[in-house]
């Protein structure tokens, strides 16, 4: 008889403390600290779909001595995707449509490019990329002239979502600056295919 009490008291006595050591081993992030990225964060098949503005000045609102008066951005409409080997490389297609040529937009086809980029420890990504003669026909080849450039961020170590400003080089062009953002979403079964 005491000795089913004794053990009642000590297993009663003991469970709260179980329970409090549990909870802070599950508390605690993985690897112990903050999470660290790095090149394979960005693995898989991404797609993004965005509208943007082309503000890089090359249509008039009139025509003049002073060569006219620069009208508004020009929108834009445009979808990608981009497939990454988790190594540093990374190559895809774009395809859109743009007003700035007539009313109401043209398809000016896909464009294909590829490329390389790097991720610091916080997560911050920097994408380089220059054109391609097909989808992914040189899928791991720096480029020896970057047209393009991305800069941001890795949402989480699983890589599932990165988000992006993308701005062309003005060297790579006769004129203009345009800035377009993307969220590049990859289903998470994807990862690690490539």
């Amino acid at each position: 008889m005491k000795r089913g009490k004794f053990s009642r008291y000590y297993l009663l006595l003991c469970l709260p403390v179980l329970l409090a050591l549990v909870g802070l081993v599950w508390g605690r992030p993985a690897g112990g600290g903050k999470a660290t990225f790095d090149t394979d964060d960005l693995n898989g098949r991404y797609v993004s779909a965005e509208t943007a503005y082309d503000v890089s000045s090359v249509h008039k609102t009139t025509d003049g001595a002073d060569g006219g008066v620069v009208g508004p951005p020009i929108f834009y409409a445009s979808t990608a995707v981009m497939e990454s080997d988790g190594r540093g490389y990374v190559c895809g297609e774009s395809d859109g449509f743009y007003s700035g040529i007539t009313a109401p937009g043209v398809n000016l086809g896909p464009a294909y490019f590829h490329g390389t980029y790097t991720i610091d420890a916080n997560g911050r990504i920097t994408i380089y990329t220059c054109s391609d003669t097909g989808f992914c026909a040189h899928p791991e080849l720096a480029c020896t002239t970057v047209t393009k450039e991305q800069v941001g961020y890795v949402q989480s170590n699983n890589g599932n979502t990165v988000t992006t400003t993308e701005q062309i080089i003005a060297s790579s062009f006769s004129s203009g600056f345009l800035v377009h953002s993307h969220v590049w979403t990859r289903d998470p079964s994807d990862q690690n295919k490539y």
